[in-house]
This record gives structure tokens, sequence and C-alpha cells, in this order.
């Protein structure tokens, strides 16, 4: 996702979620495409995306937030994963001198942007604790000290495990913007680009997991994934489930991303063992 939008393509198109030449055409900020980009390191691959049949699925990821390392437990068994939606947005309103401009004639478009980051922050708070929501990005055309903003670009999300929720959260969210677009004489055009909603693991991986934790004799909680993961997409075609290390501090995405090195082995541990259980049980079926 950070190169090319929106994230987890690779899974969503084994999944379906997203068609291949959907994926293939998405382009990064510099206009390369996603197809041109694996045709110059050459992996684009002969097989057809999906045509690999797959029995069951398990990722091992750090936890990208703080509650194992502040419990002191190893391994997060993950049950859920958040609903997401993320969207694109433009705010259009009128460049103008700063200082000429009376401030009630002004289309001013950060202003506006303004309105919306506290909007989508009372939202996921109003909807809360089980609700999140963030602006992630935002660009000023032609900024200048001295000069109204009067094109800005953003990027928006929010995430929770409850479906009714998100649909709550995104309905709220146009509504708020309409209201600031008219109250504000500016054009806001809100794009959703990508919808995925809440995921629920199967029990059976989860025992699974759960069982390989109990018999390495690793300390382990129930946990809710809040980032999105491929286990998202793959749960939609096979059982699936996920396992969790710390990571210090709770860091992700950020330079100071960490994991102990014994903690990423009792990960790695978990999964093999879940694994083996299940294809063991594979096999005797």
């Amino acid at each position: 996702g950070s190169r090319f939008s929106p994230a987890m393509m690779g899974s969503a198109a084994f999944a379906r979620d997203i068609a291949v030449d959907t994926v293939l055409e998405r382009t990064d900020a510099e206009g390369v495409s996603v197809g041109a980009a694996l045709d110059a390191i050459g992996y684009r691959g002969p097989l057809a995306v999906g045509s690999q049949p797959l029995g069951a699925f398990l990722e091992l990821h750090i936890e990208q937030g703080p509650i194992l390392e502040a419990e002191g437990k190893t391994i997060g068994v993950v049950e859920h994963g958040q609903g997401i939606i993320w969207y694109d947005g433009r705010i259009t309103g009128f460049q103008s001198h700063t200082g000429s401009t009376p401030m009630h004639l002004r289309k001013d478009a950060l202003a506006a942007l303004s309105e919306i980051v506290l909007a989508i922050e009372q939202l996921a708070i109003t909807h809360g604790p089980n609700a999140v929501g963030s602006v992630g990005e935002a660009v000023i055309g032609m900024p200048s000290r001295n000069v109204i903003p009067g094109d800005i670009t953003f990027s928006a999300e929010f995430r929770t495990v409850d479906a009714a929720i998100l649909e709550t959260l995104h309905a709220a969210l146009q509504e708020k913007v309409r209201e600031i677009a008219g109250r504000r004489r500016v054009e806001i055009a809100l794009d959703l680009i990508w919808r995925k909603e809440p995921t629920h693991f199967d029990p059976a991986i989860i025992n699974a997991v759960r069982a390989a934790a109990d018999g390495l004799g690793l300390s382990h909680r129930p946990m809710v994934s809040g980032a999105g993961h491929d286990a998202f997409h793959m749960a939609t075609l096979m059982p699936t489930a996920m396992v969790f290390v710390p990571c210090k501090d709770g860091l992700s995405h950020n330079e100071l991303e960490d994991a102990t090195k014994d903690d990423c082995v009792a990960g790695a541990n978990v999964l093999l063992h879940a694994v083996l259980a299940l294809a063991g049980g594979a096999a005797r079926a």
C-alpha cells in the first residue's frame, strides 16, 4: 500500500476481490503501473493468479500495536480483523491573497480539510472503543505562505471490527462532508477507493494456533488485528488465522519498528507447529 494502493493487492487478486487487470493497471505517484513494475524485475510469472489450490492459510506478523508488550504476552492468537474503508479526497476552493481577502469571503480548502480531520476523529471516538479513523495524507496544490489554499488532495480511512459501525461511519462522514462543503462554499469529492468488511477467522485454525502456543509453553491472548493483512482476503476462500508477536513500543510503519529475535523465533515455532498439526489432521482425514 505504500507505493501502490490499495494494499494487499496480490492476495486480493488471488481471492478475486479485485480483478487482476485492475491490479496491473494501478499506478504509483510517478505513473508506473504494477504490471510495468513487475515486468521490470521479471516477477510477472507464468501462472494465472489464484490457480494454486490451498487447503488453509496461516500468517505470522508483528502485532503492530502495544498490547502484547504491555501485557507481557509472547503470542497473539488473532480471532478477528477490522473492516477497513479507504478514501481519496479532493477539496477545491479558490486561491486568493491572504492579506487582501476578508475572512468571510474566503473559500479556504485547507480550513475545510481541517474540519474533515476533526470530524473523522470525532466520529471514531463517538463509535469507539472499537473504531478508529485518520487522515494520513494531505497535499496542498501550489502552496505559498501568502496564498489561501485553493486545491488539496488527501487520503482518509476508518477501521472497526463491527460491520454495522463501519457503515454508520461511512454514512456519517458523507453527511458531514456535504455540510462542510456547503457552509464553506468549496467543492469536496470523497471517493471510496477500497472497502473490506470485518474478517472473522476459522475456529479450527484459531484452535491450532492456541494449541501450538500451549504446547510450546508460550503465553498468549486472543486478539483483533487493527492492521490489514493478506489473511483477510484469503479468509474468504479457505480456513485462515493469524499469529502475532510483540513489537517494541507497539511501533509499526515507522523506522523504529523492531521485534526481538526470541519473539520472532517463538512466533515461527507456533506457526510451524500449527501447520504440522493441521497437515497431520488433513492427512488422517
